[in-house]
């Protein structure tokens, strides 16, 4: 028994396949043409995900990290000193973050409805919106940088150290080097800003050019992710689908249709 093993009676087991049989032809269906019926299997498919994870935030965060904390010792603002204590940056300040952000959500929700709405409230609550996005790209960026970029040219900056090693180990740091330059540079003032002439004028063919390069290595690296995402959701097609026709749970379940519908 594992934790992935499902301790359902064999007909309740049965009933869910079946649903999930039936859900997956709504939104396969979707290759013929759109319909309600594929319209209505994404929005149950979503309404679940969405309280599932829900379920997860409360039961993992929300509740042991905040709410249960608080109920304990809801009055620990302050030392005795008067210093803030952890939890007055850890529970009562998020607290109160994410009850201005639900207030603001309401308030435009309502405001969509009735009209009227109190545009100070979402004001305020700009500050713990702008504290989200702005710490989620920082980790975001941080890490790019830290797990990415500086480990790339870190490596094609050892390629001196290899000159008298294998021709193939210097191509490596060539390419990177070359490839990545040439990727920030088009992001950088490539077609989308097309600001080039702040660079000396013979530098800028070498400029345009090595952006060029990196523009083309942009596009390969979409095609090999949207591939590798193809490939991926082709094997759980296959999955689904011997999941559905060729696991012994399905068997089982086809058997006894196939009983019911020929009245034996």
């Amino acid at each position: 028994m594992t934790p992935l093993d499902s301790t359902l009676p064999p007909i309740w087991e049965n009933l869910g396949l079946l649903i999930g049989f039936v859900f997956s032809l709504f939104i396969l269906s979707f290759v013929i043409r759109d319909s309600w019926l594929v319209r209505a299997a994404q929005y149950l498919l979503v309404g679940v995900t969405l309280a599932y994870t829900v379920v997860l935030v409360w039961s993992n965060v929300l509740w042991p990290r905040l709410f249960l904390p608080l109920l304990t010792n809801p009055l620990a603002l302050f030392d005795s000193g008067g210093q803030p204590t952890d939890q007055l940056w850890v529970g009562w300040l998020p607290l109160a973050a994410g009850l201005l952000l639900w207030a603001a959500g309401i308030d435009h929700l309502r405001q969509r409805f009735t009209g009227s709405g109190q545009p100070w409230l979402r004001h305020l609550a700009a500050f713990p919106l702008a504290l989200l996005v702005g710490v989620g790209l920082g980790a975001g960026v941080a890490g790019a940088i830290q797990g990415t970029l500086l480990p790339q040219f870190w490596r094609a900056g050892q390629m001196g150290e290899s000159l008298a090693g294998a021709p193939s180990l210097l191509l490596t740091g060539l390419l990177t080097l070359l490839i990545t330059g040439g990727a920030l540079l088009h992001l950088h003032s490539g077609q989308a800003t097309g600001d080039r002439q702040r660079f000396p004028a013979p530098l800028r063919p070498v400029l345009s050019g090595w952006a060029w390069l990196g523009q083309r290595a942009l596009w390969l690296a979409a095609g090999v992710i949207f591939a590798r995402v193809f490939a991926s959701r082709i094997t759980l097609l296959i999955a689904r689908l011997d999941t559905l026709f060729f696991s012994q749970q399905a068997s089982d379940l086809w058997r006894w249709l196939l009983a019911l519908v020929g009245g034996g």
